[in-house]
Parts: structure tokens; C-alpha cells; sequence
């Protein structure tokens, strides 16, 4: 999935939802003008605005995220194998999981990054 794909995906799911940019905007927390370029594919989109939007818009994240094997986004190296069902079914576990439980869920991908940059692995 190209991040243009990506924008089609959430433009529909917003106009489903009967919202404006501007309304959408206000529910993520970010601006019209990064909410349109995340829709027109001119910006990347990161995880924790990935899971608002899934949230307000009220689809699975698995909507946005399903087909990244194919043309993935330079930011989400996933190959085109069983890996992503894998990557697939951890979003859907995190999404089930309360703030702080993400939280720490995010602290402990940042201790295994920098783990792994001092030969920790």
C-alpha cells in the first residue's frame, strides 16, 4: 500500500462518517492541513494517529493497514510473507489494550531499539 491508498482509505471512511476535514482534524488532534495531506498520500502517517483515526472513524485498524505487502510505505518495512498477518494481528491486540497499557507496550519497543543499537542482541 502506497501512502496515496492509505489517503484514499481514510477520506472514504471519513466521508462515511459524514466529517469534515476540519472536524476529523479536531477529533485526532491535528490540523486541516496535515489531515489533508495525509489524505492526498503528501505526508506519512504515524501509528498512534493511525489508531485515532481508527477509533473516531470507528473502523479496525486493520482497514488502513491491510495490503501494506504490496508497495509498502518506506516507513513500514513489511514483506510480502506471513509476517504480515503477524504485524496484522499485534496491531489488533494493541488496539484492544487501554492507554497505558500501549504506553508501555511503546516504552518497550524503544528499550528492545536501543537494546538492539548497543549490540544487546
Amino acid at each position: 500500500m502506497n501512502l496515496r491508498k492509505l489517503g484514499e482509505k481514510i477520506q472514504t471512511a471519513r466521508e462515511e462518517k459524514r466529517m469534515t476535514q476540519g472536524q476529523l482534524a479536531d477529533a485526532i488532534g491535528c490540523s486541516q492541513s496535515a489531515l489533508s495531506n495525509y489524505e492526498k498520500g503528501k505526508r506519512r502517517i504515524y501509528l498512534s494517529q493511525l489508531e485515532k483515526l481508527s477509533e473516531v472513524l470507528e473502523k479496525p485498524l486493520e482497514y488502513f493497514v491491510e495490503g501494506f505487502g504490496e508497495n509498502t510505505l518506506e516507513a513500514y518495512p513489511i514483506s510480502n510473507t506471513s509476517q504480515d498477518s503477524d504485524l496484522i494481528r499485534l496491531i489488533n491486540v494493541i488496539y484492544n489494550l487501554n492507554p497505558n497499557e500501549r504506553e508501555m507496550v511503546e516504552d518497550f519497543i524503544y528499550f528492545l531499539q536501543w537494546k538492539k543499537q548497543k549490540g544487546g542482541f
